[in-house]
């Protein structure tokens, strides 16, 4: 694992911090003590509240393209692949990055009056929007990009009522049939497409 820097633990903390205490939990002297760092650490890193919160989307967005850059090229050739890309994904937000998907939905109530907190938040989602789209398109789906931005308020629908609410007694079941249940909606071809076929 690379070697963090003080700023990414500062931001990974206030991650933490964020998921667990809302917005009103974060203050620098809470990051600090969260990384683990001398007092004034976080000060120095991020020097204003916007500042730190600019910096947690920046190390989220950094966090979250690590994780998509492995879904498999050609996801969208089949409905099976494309489903069991988006179990991986709730798998991964839902289990490994589950701070960080509590964290970004307390982000989105807070960045109403924060435009610029709004913008970074929208920039981060872009990649995944942008990515679905292209590979929708690639196969042929009509309205590609429409389709993927339904496809995405769809899965942050599933994230957050598993967050808001007790989990099913078969979690692993209920997200399979979550993501089968968006992909349902999404008009590709029954046929398999091969890469580079339309």
């Amino acid at each position: 694992m690379p070697v963090r820097t003080r700023r990414q633990r500062a931001a990974d903390a206030a991650i933490e911090v964020i998921a667990e205490q809302g917005m009103r939990g974060l203050t620098h002297r809470a990051v600090d003590a969260r990384a683990a760092l001398p007092p004034g650490s976080t000060s120095s890193c991020f020097r204003t509240r916007l500042a730190l919160l600019d910096g947690v989307v920046k190390r989220m967005r950094e966090l979250d393209e690590a994780t998509i850059v492995r879904i498999p090229p050609h996801a969208w050739n089949s409905r099976e692949r494309s489903t069991a890309a988006l179990v991986g994904l709730l798998e991964h937000w839902l289990g490994p990055a589950r701070t960080r998907t509590r964290a970004r939905m307390e982000l989105y109530l807070d960045a109403a009056a924060h435009a610029a907190l709004r913008a970074g938040l929208d920039a981060a989602s872009e990649v995944f929007l942008r990515m679905a789209a292209d590979g929708m398109r690639a196969v042929g789906v009509p309205g590609a990009d429409d389709a993927a931005r339904m496809l995405v308020a769809q899965l942050d629908g599933v994230l957050f009522d598993a967050l808001a609410r007790p989990a099913p007694a078969d979690g692993g079941a209920w997200v399979r049939y979550a993501a089968e249940t968006i992909m349902r909606g999404v008009p590709l071809s029954d046929q398999e497409h091969e890469p580079g076929l339309g």
